[in-house]
């Protein structure tokens, strides 16, 4: 898949757009911003990023890293703070109406591990999958990094494994998920990217700014060394709205900006731009 398409392809799903077209009402929600980011290897075995989360609200999302067949990142619910990790099953992401329990036993995404103390569930209704969260009490100011590994399960199926750390301690490793990727090219961790998403969307929540930044995002082929990724491409969903605003932080990192009185005052939309020489 090109990045091209990636992106339209994300910008059509629910989960990774801030909900479908016809909930993206900026009366109702802030706008979902993105980072797809370059160079990555050609078939990446592994890929990383520091996620650093500078303001937040209730109902947020702050995806340190997508890919093709799944997602993970930090999510604030208000009476608690979580580390979600998911991966899709094969079907249509676009479909809303998807429930888990049509899908046949033989094509369901399975947990091969969870850590304890994590809860793995099957989910639907942005296509389908298996998700698992973990409560993570990280405040505004730490530094989560995440890792996503991947290694081949059969013929077509993956296997998905999330570790994290906080502020550079030890790793923990999350789950493993096993999904099938019917695509060849896609049986990696292929297309990475970072979103910022207000699930919130009360009438409120627009009103409200949430920013994070990003950092050592990299990926690394099997036997290969880590290629650091040095630039991104800026993203949004199709909200009418334009309170958004991306760029460099000036010390090797970028940042993600939505809602409230954030003005693009840095890297404007649909734009590709350098965060590091």
């Amino acid at each position: 898949m090109s990045m091209l398409r990636m992106v339209v392809s994300l910008l059509c799903m629910g989960i990774l757009s801030g909900g479908a077209a016809a909930h993206n009402d900026p009366s109702r929600q802030a706008r979902s911003v993105h980072l797809y980011y370059m160079p990555q290897v050609r078939s990446p075995e592994s890929a990383m990023a520091t996620v650093k989360v500078v303001e937040t609200q209730t109902n947020s999302y702050f995806m340190a890293l997508g890919w093709a067949c799944g997602y993970s990142g930090l999510q604030d619910l208000g009476d608690r703070r979580v580390f979600i990790f998911s991966v899709w099953e094969p079907g249509d992401f676009l479909d809303l109406k998807a429930r888990a329990e049509d899908v046949r036993e033989d094509v369901r995404a399975k947990a091969l591990f969870v850590a304890e103390g994590v809860k793995a569930e099957r989910f639907g209704g942005e296509g389908t999958g298996m998700k698992t969260m973990v409560e993570l009490p990280w405040r505004v100011g730490d530094e989560v990094t995440v890792r996503i590994d991947s290694e081949p399960e059969g013929d077509e199926r993956m296997v998905f494994t999330a570790s994290i750390r906080v502020n550079g301690g030890n790793w923990w490793k999350i789950a493993s998920l096993s999904t099938i990727c019917p695509v060849e090219k896609e049986r990696c961790v292929h297309n990475i990217h970072s979103f910022v998403e207000d699930f919130w969307r009360n009438g409120k929540s627009a009103k409200l700014s949430r920013s994070a930044e990003y950092r050592d995002v990299k990926t690394r082929e099997k036997g290969g060394d880590w290629v650091v990724a040095k630039g991104a491409m800026f993203t949004a969903d199709t909200t009418e709205t334009d309170n958004i605003d991306a760029g460099p932080t000036g010390d090797g990192g970028c940042f993600l900006k939505t809602g409230g009185a954030t003005r693009n005052e840095h890297v404007k939309l649909w734009r590709s731009f350098k965060f590091m020489d």
